[in-house]
């Protein structure tokens, strides 16, 4: 009979967390050059997978601070508690935005603008918020009878173009709207959303493009849409900071990334 001098210790590795970042415009995986993806104290560098994923192995349960910087991207952070991960799929999908050192793909359809100041001097990281104004613009409608307040499922007719986690929307319908972000795509036309919605909405209500972004270091914002575009179509825009906000009505052209006038934060 073997002594423990004798046996062998096992060593068993477990995967806390996967992160899959995704381009919201394009809905591809960024080149694994774009992208440096680390979490706030932890200084073993994440595994990345021939899927552009990236796994976090051996993960004492708490709370992490999730940081993805690139050239190419708005930086992006995220508290992740890895107790609220399902234990058999802790995948976390991170939506990536453009930065001004973003390579456009062809036919790209965007609104790029200056954020400042009343001195003229660029705001960095300030939240922005857009969406096209027209019912003409809209993606797809509410499918289901009624879709409830405190609900965050909603079924989805002929939803245009490919959809992912982290893509925003304006719900619009029975003179209410808000702006939503899908968590999650369902099978057979269904979306999940990340807060349940604040009104309710009747079959028809619209979802039009929107973006929910930031200002790069420098103070230029992006604002990129995709789906099936007027040739024209009208934009509201939307800037806040701690003390300041802006707003501006912009057009869009299908095909096209158009260089707006700069907007001020008063």
């Amino acid at each position: 009979m073997a002594n423990l001098s004798q046996l062998r210790s096992t060593s068993i590795t477990r995967c806390s967390l996967v992160v899959s970042p995704i381009d919201v415009w394009t809905r591809r995986l960024p080149a694994p050059s774009a992208l440096i993806v680390l979490l706030e104290g932890i200084h073993t560098k994440p595994i990345r997978k021939p899927d552009g994923t990236y796994l976090f192995l051996d993960l004492s349960p708490g709370s992490y601070l999730l940081t993805i910087t690139s050239p190419s991207f708005i930086p992006y952070q995220q508290i992740i508690e890895t107790a609220s991960l399902p234990p058999l799929n802790p995948i976390v999908t991170v939506p990536l935005l453009p930065s001004p050192g973003y390579a456009y793909p062809a036919a790209s359809t965007a609104i790029a603008f200056a954020l400042n100041d009343a001195s003229g001097t660029p705001c960095a990281g300030v939240k922005v918020w857009a969406y096209a104004s027209e019912d003409t613009s809209a993606r797809g409608r509410i499918s289901q009878d009624l879709l409830p307040a405190g609900a965050d499922t909603a079924m989805i007719g002929l939803l245009q173009g490919q959809t992912v986690a982290g893509e925003s929307l304006l719900l619009r319908g029975q003179g209410m709207e808000e702006l939503v972000r899908v968590a999650e795509v369902l099978h057979g036309g269904g979306i999940r959303l990340e807060q349940p919605v604040k009104g309710s909405y009747r079959r028809g209500a619209a979802l039009l493009p929107a973006v929910d972004t930031r200002s790069a270091h420098n103070g230029i914002v992006i604002l990129p849409f995709r789906g099936t575009l007027p040739r024209s179509f009208a934009v509201k825009a939307f800037a806040e900071s701690e003390s300041s906000n802006a707003s501006a009505e912009l057009t869009a052209r299908a095909g096209e990334v158009i260089t707006a006038q700069s907007l001020t934060l008063h």
